[in-house]
């Protein structure tokens, strides 16, 4: 899958330059056809719109949705989509600058309070970024860019846990994944990416180096499994295809950086938190 739409950058390059709104069409729609390759029979993979809950306000515009299998056909060609069944949403670039993310931290924000508005839990919705490739050259270290510019505008724009970016997927790149963890009661948010994200001065060579020593999964492998897991925590089901994608390796282990949340309630923590209070607790024990 990786290799099937790094392939097709180059000719949506060419392509933007004679019609840049064709050439992203066109990018959006790979990303949609892979995602109805993986989503499981049901769901509707739509392409762009916006989303409007019970009070008729609506979002930003977003390129790609996945709509719950309740969702009536016969709404599907009207793109105002009903924020109670609207599952995930996706941006997506074919090539990604700092101002693209900056972009998506504002909306995931925006689309994370309609949906707490209409009485959804939090974190329950999934919002994320795909990219054929990026802006940076790769002397400037491009995935350190890119964590850095995840981490700015979370502190800038990410005020509660569920109002994050989910997962940031860039096709030749890497991808970083929010997780969350709980401990006595404060929440860490952590946008997991490769090594090389946070090592400033790491060359090309050593993160091929690096790459060579601890194989990582391919970007949109663990996107996928991500995705998957997050959906199968709201759905019965879908959690054994995406636990059989985590036993083989296809999150892998990757690296990042934390932002707390404190003082939060428990209506406030996503469900898919993962509480280690327990287990600090009894590794204190031990020691």
């Amino acid at each position: 899958m990786t290799h099937e739409i790094s392939s097709e950058y180059a000719r949506l390059q060419a392509r933007a330059r004679e019609d840049p709104g064709t050439a992203g069409s066109q990018g959006e729609e790979t990303w949609a056809q892979l995602l109805r390759r993986w989503v499981p029979s049901g769901y509707h993979v739509v392409p762009g719109g916006r989303i409007i809950d019970t009070d008729g306000n609506t979002s930003p515009q977003v390129d790609i949705l996945i709509l719950h299998p309740s969702y009536p056909p016969g709404l599907l060609g009207i793109k105002h989509y009903l924020a109670s069944a609207v599952v995930a949403a996706f941006e997506c670039k074919l090539t990604l600058t700092r101002a693209h993310i900056k972009k998506s931290a504002i909306c995931a924000a925006l689309l994370e309070d309609m949906m707490l508005r209409e009485g959804r839990p939090p974190g329950e919705f999934f919002y994320g970024v795909l990219a054929h490739s990026h802006s940076w050259n790769q002397r400037s270290n491009p995935a350190y860019r890119v964590y850095q510019a995840l981490w700015d505008y979370g502190e800038e724009f990410t005020k509660r846990p569920g109002q994050c970016i989910d997962a940031l997927c860039i096709a030749d790149l890497g991808a970083w994944l929010a997780n969350m963890t709980v401990m006595q009661g404060e929440v860490e948010l952590c946008h997991m990416g490769p090594l090389e994200s946070l090592v400033k001065s790491f060359t090309p060579k050593e993160a091929h180096e690096s790459s060579n020593t601890s194989p990582a999964p391919e970007p949109i492998t663990r996107t996928i499994a991500h995705l998957l897991e997050r959906m199968g925590d709201n759905q019965n089901g879908m959690d054994r295809v995406a636990g059989y994608l985590r036993k083989i390796g296809s999150i892998g282990t990757h690296v990042g950086a934390a932002k707390v949340f404190e003082g939060l309630s428990t209506k406030e923590i996503p469900s898919y938190a993962i509480d280690i209070t327990d287990l600090m607790d009894s590794t204190e024990t031990v020691d």
